[in-house]
């Protein structure tokens, strides 16, 4: 399983690996995972590494930015938009992404590790895309089943690329693409991006473990929002707004919050910003919330914390433009509503929900444990060991 991002490091990114290794160890699979070295971010969740015990980890050396940051022990603070902007375009100014310089230590490694635990797959899961080169890489050298999983969309993801770049990444997209034995992405949006007809749907989902837990309730009725507070503040500062003249209400966020937004946000008594916890904390804080607050980022289809919400059986209020997987989600499982960026429909609708006029019985959210999620995975696995074997 090749992953640029895993624990410690407290990035959503690492989490939909984490669990493919944590729950194919319960269909007798051996997940053996490279990824790099410790790098430097502003977030550490050293829980997640609990879900990898007794899983083979080899960490190889690299020479991007966050590596150097570490080593010269240069602390990260929690980005700022202008430093998010500025992250995004790094990645146009290095090909095929930021993490290019990943590429050689880990081709390195991959063939050690292919040499000495004689792996039946191959997983490469991006972003940063670099992964997928590394594993095409050792799939031509060695003829082992390349698996590559696509969790956001490319070349445009969430900002596209340079139009002169576009047709140059497309092209190494397409390579990768007809490299791999198997394309796995997350939702039908980047099956389209990608125009691979015969990619397969593997979405995000959540950790049942982790919803079996204790919950922790932060206010007599909390409004939880789960994610990055930057990008959506403007919204945020709205729904706060909204409901001021409910009392005991609070409108609880966790997510990184960089000092010159947590001082903004001081002036308004009903927000609570418990700041970046672990996936074990937040999961805790979203089972105790009354009801779980989302904001679709741009041209994002579903972000994974979607998915954490269904697990925690909560209704899920969706504010602002949202993309036609989010409708189909709330509607098929009957587990919330969506409504404009207006405070009165906003004060309605949580209103309601106070007087329990609104009630909610998720349906058939089960399917997005990633123990259901594995095991689809796992017959993919056996499919392309079927065949190569054939």
């Amino acid at each position: 399983m090749i992953s640029y991002y895993t624990p410690p490091i407290g990035t959503s990114g690492a989490v939909r690996v984490t669990k493919f290794a944590k729950y194919l160890k319960y269909f007798k699979w051996e997940p053996i995972i490279l990824t790099t070295k410790i790098t430097a971010y502003y977030h550490y969740d050293y829980t997640l590494l609990n879900d990898l015990n007794n899983i083979k980890i080899y960490r190889s050396e690299t020479l991007d930015l966050g590596r150097i940051l570490h080593l010269l022990k240069i602390h990260v603070p929690p980005p700022t938009e202008a430093q998010t902007s500025l992250s995004l375009n790094l990645n146009f100014l290095l090909y095929p992404d930021a993490k290019r310089f990943w590429i050689p230590f880990a081709s390195v490694l991959g063939k050690k590790i292919v040499n000495k635990e004689k792996p039946n797959a191959i997983f490469a899961t991006s972003p940063p895309f670099s992964t997928l080169i590394v594993g095409v890489l050792l799939k031509r050298k060695f003829e082992i089943p390349l698996i590559v999983d696509f969790r956001d969309p490319w070349p445009t993801g969430y900002k596209p690329p340079p139009k002169f770049l576009q047709k140059k990444l497309i092209k190494l997209r397409n390579f990768i693409i007809n490299s791999a034995d198997k394309v796995l992405v997350i939702n039908d949006t980047i099956k389209e991006e990608l125009n691979c007809t015969n990619a397969v749907i593997l979405p995000n989902g959540y950790d049942p473990e982790e919803f079996d837990r204790p919950s922790k309730s932060v206010a007599k009725f909390s409004i939880v929002h789960a994610g990055n507070i930057v990008e959506v503040l403007e919204s945020l500062i709205l729904v706060a707004n909204s409901i001021k003249d409910f009392k005991e209400t609070k409108l609880v966020l966790v997510g990184p919050c960089p000092p010159d937004i947590r001082r903004k946000l001081q002036q308004f008594e009903n927000i609570v910003c418990l700041g970046a916890l672990s996936h074990q904390e937040t999961a805790a804080v979203l089972s105790g919330a009354s009801v779980l607050l989302y904001i679709s980022k741009p041209n994002q289809a579903v972000g994974i914390k979607f998915y954490e919400y269904l697990g925690a059986k909560k209704p899920i209020l969706v504010i602002g433009k949202f993309p036609k997987e989010i409708d189909v989600l709330l509607k098929k499982h009957s587990v919330g509503i969506a409504v404009s960026l207006n405070p009165k429909e906003i004060r309605h609708f949580i209103h309601n929900l106070i007087l329990k006029k609104f009630t909610f019985s998720p349906i058939n959210v089960s399917e997005y444990s990633y123990f259901v999620i594995v095991q689809k995975l796992e017959k993919i696995f056996k499919e392309l060991l079927c065949l190569q074997n054939f």
